[in-house]
């Protein structure tokens, strides 16, 4: 399947004229897939051992260490907190967004069914099993917050837009919208009064609850998008049946929707902007056909998540390289080179520990074991705090969105000060010893930010740099400003 997706995508490059770009180095690669898998960047070990790799499996094996190591799940888990929640949610659940983040990771570890690992979502009732009802409470249990999400995030379909009339661009009614909300109507959190703390948030299936056209009394019962309405004679509540339409292997918004999603993902680009008019086209693109295949695909998979990430990961359009053949930007849709995207706040704050000196949070983590990471990232307040200064506006994947603030945070702030300081930094501690040489200690400065070897340019700037200090202090100095450097620099920032 990863040799299908190629072989699309080069006569879709070649109608256009487009020769792609050759495959990213092993430094390169390596970076990205860390980052995309599991969410940080390598350690040195890790880069060195990589590079001096000679087999030709590498890359591919590679892949299949990433998704079996114990950070993907709660990579996995962040991702998936971050989408299904809205942006700027509530701070005051935090408790509850961490046993979200819980519940998520121990599905992603078991890798259970994207079908199952959905219908669980939408069906949880909340009470003892605290998390996934956050996703209900995020959007006040209202019946069109729910179905509008449930809609974009499962379907890949922007159904809000016919919320207060029929979809202004495709061919989505008004009451289509409704039909779908008509489903989550009879979902209720009773005794939940709002602004109280709860010790659990509860959900249950009434026999009574409807929705009706906005400024109208006109009722609008429970409808399949593009389907049927829902029979009155079915006994089961309006949410299992929901479910039971939306993950079935017949539904292709679902599969194509996830497999959109996962490319989005890896790529910094869906393979479509939006399902809401595919069924409308009269021929597909040459990206909807890829699209196709490979929710057809995943289908076959048994909706295997791994299975989906190690097909995509394993082309070669995630392995090229980000720099472009030739002077000319090529159009992002084509894939003939990879976009860079910026790293999340998860992804820099928990890179950054990888450098940081040991804490009392840092050793509570080892004390505490792999399998426990996702709660105890979550519970470190330092982490909670350096995220959400570190949010940026939504906006695109590939679009570098940080303000002023966030810069200054990085440039100045309490973490990379930590990290970066002469006395306490870990690595400057390592690369101190007196059998390092200054060119293995920049390299191994260069390793352990950037994933790669400097240029011999570089090599000679920052040699210089350290070599001109005229005492022992300021050597230390030199190299914790080179460290700094590194870590404030555009390359850090994105995954390439």
């Amino acid at each position: 399947m990863s040799r299908r997706v190629d072989e699309l995508l080069a006569q879709g490059q070649a109608a256009a004229g487009v020769t792609p770009s050759s495959l990213a180095d092993d430094a390169e690669f390596l970076r990205r897939a860390s980052l995309d898998l599991k969410g940080v960047v390598p350690r040195t070990s890790e880069v060195r051992e990589f590079l001096a790799d000679q087999h030709p499996t590498k890359r591919a094996d590679l892949i299949d260490r990433l998704l079996a190591s114990s950070g993907h799940p709660t990579h996995m888990a962040t991702t998936w907190r971050n989408r299904i929640l809205p942006a700027g949610a509530d701070p005051s659940r935090q408790r509850e967004a961490a046993a979200l983040q819980k519940w998520l990771r121990t599905r992603f570890a078991r890798n259970l069914r994207y079908d199952n690992l959905v219908g669980s979502l939408l069906l949880t009732n909340g009470g003892d099993e605290l998390g996934p009802a956050l996703y209900y409470q995020s959007h006040d249990v209202a019946p069109e917050k729910v179905a509008a999400s449930a809609a974009e995030l499962f379907l890949g379909v922007k159904l809000q837009c016919a919320q207060c009339h029929d979809h202004p661009f495709a061919n989505w009614s008004q009451r289509e919208f409704w039909g779908l909300a008509a489903f989550f109507a009879r979902t209720k959190s009773p005794g939940n009064a709002p602004g109280m703390m709860q010790a659990s948030y509860k959900l249950v299936d009434v026999d009574r609850g409807e929705v009706k056209l906005p400024e109208s009394e006109e009722i609008v019962p429970p409808k399949y998008p593009r389907g049927d309405e829902l029979s009155a004679e079915d006994s089961a509540s309006r949410r299992s049946q929901l479910v039971l339409w939306l993950t079935s292997r017949d539904n292709r918004y679902f599969s194509r929707a996830a497999v959109n999603w996962a490319w989005s993902h890896l790529f910094g680009k869906g393979l479509v902007a939006t399902l809401d008019e595919l069924d409308d086209s009269a021929e597909m693109t040459t990206n909807e056909q890829i699209l196709d295949e490979l929710a057809e695909h995943f289908v076959a998979s048994k909706f295997d998540l791994q299975q989906l990430w190690r097909t995509l990961a394993n082309t070669q359009a995630y392995q090229r390289s980000s720099r472009f053949a030739g002077d000319q930007r090529q159009p992002p849709e084509l894939f003939a080179a990879m976009l860079p995207k910026p790293l999340t706040p998860e992804q820099l704050y928990d890179s950054f520990m990888r450098l940081a000196p040991p804490s009392e949070t840092t050793n509570a983590w080892n004390r505490a074991g792999a399998s426990n990471m996702a709660a105890m990232l979550d519970e470190d307040p330092n982490r909670i705090e350096f995220v959400r200064r570190m949010r940026p506006p939504p906006g695109e994947p590939t679009e570098y969105r940080a303000g002023t603030l966030q810069a200054l945070m990085l440039m100045n702030g309490q973490t990379t000060s930590r990290v970066t300081a002469p006395q306490e930094s870990r690595l400057l501690g390592a690369i101190d010893a007196p059998y390092f040489s200054d060119v293995e200690r920049v390299d191994a400065l260069f390793l352990a930010t950037l994933s790669r070897l400097p240029s011999a340019e570089e090599r000679a700037l920052f040699v210089d740099a350290i070599s001109a200090a005229e005492s022992e202090a300021d050597r230390r100095q030199a190299l914790s400003d080179s460290f700094w450097a590194l870590l404030n620099s555009t390359e850090f920032a994105f995954n390439h």
